[in-house]
């Protein structure tokens, strides 16, 4: 028996072309599954987007399609468009879907020029349904772990080449503080600007958190009851509260370690403290929509 017929028999997505600027031959997108695709029961499954030009491999996306399977168009699996302006093609894909498949969450992925690769925008990745709106402006419809839907709007500044959260008309206003953000991911960061980056970004952590506390308290309540909700409420601020204090040390410690000059150690430890903060926000985003879907699959 060959070995391949023990292997999970994913539908396979046929292989896409598309030119992402005027100059160039096309560039081929398909999808190579791993051995986990079609592991849970009626989900697509797991593995790569492999884009290659020319025949020649250039990367590989890692990506889990956590959908239905009738719910994927194998023809149409990745939405191509300029998102952000630039002239330059970029990819949508649709991970999964949420509030009983009305709502999808999907990933965003930016062609660089500079590098010649597609790097997803993180900002808007894996936290709701994107939509074009202006030009160089997307939509996300967000669910909330309440299971209520809220919309965001993100503009690309081309300026610092970062996405912002504001609408269109607000987009100028916001360019003094995404400076703001770019000087706390630089390779050498602005004390004072990456400790404004990273105090904001622990205000929408927080808000996060919460809302990811709300939802869960509400799922709890009714199984196990009101005392043991609010029990669990207090473990999550404890929780939250133990992670900052343990990350703020163990940034100062690591700073230290990596021997940074002492008149950097300061600019060093915000900069970590933020990198932390950020791989936190990601976690939650992809926390609250999965407890999303499982009330959306609890009702059905």
């Amino acid at each position: 028996m060959p070995l391949d017929f023990l292997r999970p028999q994913a539908q396979g997505l046929e292989t896409l072309s598309q030119k992402v600027g005027p100059e160039g031959s096309p560039l081929s997108f398909a999808f190579e599954f791993d051995d986990k695709a079609d592991a849970a029961d009626g989900e697509v499954g797991s593995g790569y987007i492999v884009v290659s030009q020319d025949g020649k491999e250039l990367q590989a996306l890692p990506h889990a399609f956590e959908m239905p399977r009738d719910r994927l168009d194998r023809r149409e699996w990745l939405s191509f468009k300029d998102f952000n302006g630039d002239g330059l093609m970029d990819f949508k894909v649709t991970r999964m879907y949420v509030m009983d498949g009305k709502v999808s969450v999907d990933s965003l992925y930016q062609f660089d020029a500079k590098t010649g690769r597609f790097a997803q925008v993180d900002v808007v990745s894996n936290a709701g349904e994107i939509q074009s709106t202006a030009p160089n402006c997307v939509s996300l419809k967000v669910v909330a772990a309440s299971g209520t839907t809220k919309m965001e709007s993100h503009c690309y500044v081309a300026a610092s080449g970062r996405w912002v959260r504001g609408k269109p008309e607000s987009v100028r206003k916001t360019q003094v503080a995404e400076r703001v953000d770019a000087a706390c991911e630089a390779g050498s960061p602005e004390l004072i600007a990456c400790r404004r980056a990273r105090i904001e970004q622990d205000k929408s952590l927080l808000t996060l958190v919460r809302d990811y506390r709300n939802g869960r308290m509400q799922t709890l309540q009714a199984v196990h009851g009101k005392d043991y909700a609010q029990a669990y409420a207090r473990s999550q601020d404890l929780d939250h509260s133990s992670w900052r204090t343990y990350r703020d040390a163990r940034c100062a410690s690591q700073s230290r370690e990596q021997s940074v000059p002492v008149k950097d150690l300061p600019a060093a430890t915000e900069l970590c403290r933020y990198e932390w903060s950020r791989d936190q926000l990601r976690r939650y985003k992809d926390q609250i929509a999965r407890l999303s879907d499982g009330k959306g699959k609890a009702r059905q």
